[in-house]
């Protein structure tokens, strides 16, 4: 499919929910409801791998986790092209 510039202006100004995943892990419910304040819940990646940065469910990229006047954030390290995220929109009726 290939994307118009009217298939960009249609998308400009809608509202996305961008999601930052930097890890996971499966415990059981048992363990889950154990937890207390402190306690430490490992994650699958390494340090220092980023997370990965969903847009409305979707995977679209990574990037490096930062700290910005004492909140998180997240430095794109590798994202899908623009014609791509807007097709995907487009394909998959998300707006």
């Amino acid at each position: 499919m290939e994307i118009t510039e009217q298939d960009y202006s249609s998308l400009v100004d809608a509202q996305i929910s961008v999601d930052v995943l930097f890890g996971s892990t499966d415990i059981s419910l048992k363990q889950f409801l154990s937890l207390n304040e402190g306690d430490v819940i490992a994650l699958d990646k390494p340090a220092g791998a980023g997370g990965d940065i969903y847009v409305n469910s979707r995977i679209i990229g990574t990037g490096d986790i930062i700290v910005i006047d004492e909140k998180l954030a997240v430095r794109i390290q590798d994202a899908m092209d623009a014609d791509n995220v807007v097709g995907y929109f487009f394909n998959e009726q998300v707006l």
